[in-house]
């Protein structure tokens, strides 16, 4: 079975290619890449893939100890850049959404300005930053209020596949 996961990841990653680094996109504009491989879960692909996991973007250049993937997940009504890194055997090490949100969806801030924008390097680190914009209607005092929210993320994979992800919280723009 462990032979017949690892030749399948082999022919998803030919058939998937690799990205470009590195990358960058807004996440709410979609203009990120797009995706070149199509999960079938009437193949192999069940054994190496979770079940939200729908289409690959792309490999990452192929590192030593395990391969890197980015995909979207569906998330708050956008589309969430995702990471995933599987051993060379295909066994999944570690999958993390590397996309800051402010609440630009799935709140109730009337957003005037929103973006949530994603750099992937070629050292395999990442940030992203996330910036609302709008009103939010405060219940004490019956009004629409004035917000502005950021929030920053970095991150990288180490040479064991794992991914660490630093957030900044949500805070207050200056």
């Amino acid at each position: 079975m462990e032979e017949l996961k690892k030749e399948h990841l082999e022919n998803v990653i030919k058939k998937a290619g690799f990205i470009k680094l590195p990358l960058s996109f807004d996440a709410i504009a979609n203009n990120y890449a797009k995706y070149s491989y199509e999960i079938n879960d009437k193949n192999c692909d069940t054994m190496l893939f979770d079940d939200d996991i729908y289409y690959i973007c792309g490999f990452f250049s192929d590192t030593s100890n395990f391969y890197a993937f980015y995909f979207n997940t569906v998330c708050d009504a956008m589309q969430c850049p995702t990471i995933m890194t599987l051993d060379k055997n295909g066994n999944k090490i570690d999958r993390k959404i590397i996309v800051a949100e402010t609440g630009c969806y799935g709140t109730p801030i009337d957003a005037t300005s929103c973006y949530d924008s994603v750099w992937i390097h070629s050292d395999l680190t990442f940030e992203s930053e996330s910036m609302v914009i709008g009103k939010l209607f405060n219940d004490s005092t019956n009004l629409d209020e004035d917000i502005c929210n950021t929030e920053k993320l970095e991150g990288f994979i180490d040479k064991k596949g794992k991914i660490h992800i630093k957030e900044s919280g949500v805070k207050l723009c200056n």
